[in-house]
């Protein structure tokens, strides 16, 4: 056995091993999806910024930088206000902190992965008017999962997003139809993005005109 039956196993030895890795940080992202977002970051065609819209506590985040590291690419630009959506507030982090920042940074720290992010403590429509406009290579969006908010996500981040780059999309499924009705608009036949596949929640698309 050997050549592709070899690379495949060991992508699974990789990927076990990162799940086992991460498995500490709170979050809601399942290992496979984290494993698609650090394939992406590692191995992604094209040039350009990672960008990540709502960060949490650092899961998705540190599949990112992990796999971006890996090939010493690009670190991840993580955008939130780590102040929590209005279902979290009852959360014990942010009655005591009301922040979750201190733990993003901890367990970023912790799995050796955060001197490769660059937290952005803002909203997202912040953070896009502030961005320097360099080309995304790859765009994460995780932030508010309302129709209009993940609209205007796009709307904003849309334009730096190079030909061919990588829009990924969280939370599609009946629980949010705010973000499945966007995600049909976005691509549809005369919408921005073209499909390429859906892994458990998660949509991988890429911006039409490569």
């Amino acid at each position: 056995m050997e050549g592709a039956a070899l690379r495949e196993i060991l992508a699974v030895s990789e990927f076990l091993g990162l799940g086992r890795r991460f498995a500490e940080i709170e979050g809601w992202i399942s290992d496979i999806e984290g494993y698609v977002l650090y394939r992406l970051a590692r191995d992604g065609e094209g040039e350009g910024a990672i960008v990540e819209i709502g960060s949490w506590m650092g899961k998705s985040t540190a599949w990112l930088a992990a796999g971006s590291l890996a090939r010493k690419r690009e670190p991840v630009h993580a955008v939130d206000t780590f102040e929590g959506s209005a279902e979290h507030q009852d959360m014990g982090v942010l009655r005591e902190a009301g922040t979750t920042f201190h733990r993003f940074t901890e367990n970023l720290t912790r799995v050796g992965v955060f001197d490769h992010v660059k937290p952005r403590v803002a909203t997202s429509l912040e953070a896009a008017a502030g961005w320097d406009g360099r080309p995304i290579r790859l765009l994460f969006i995780d932030g508010d999962h309302a129709y209009d908010a993940v609209k205007a996500d796009l709307e904003a981040w849309l334009p730096f997003v190079a030909p061919g780059g990588y829009v990924v999309f969280d939370d599609v499924i009946d629980a949010f139809p705010g973000v499945q009705q966007l995600f049909a608009e976005a691509t549809a036949e005369t919408g921005p993005l073209k499909r390429l596949m859906g892994v458990a929640k998660i949509w991988v698309t890429r911006k039409k005109g490569a």
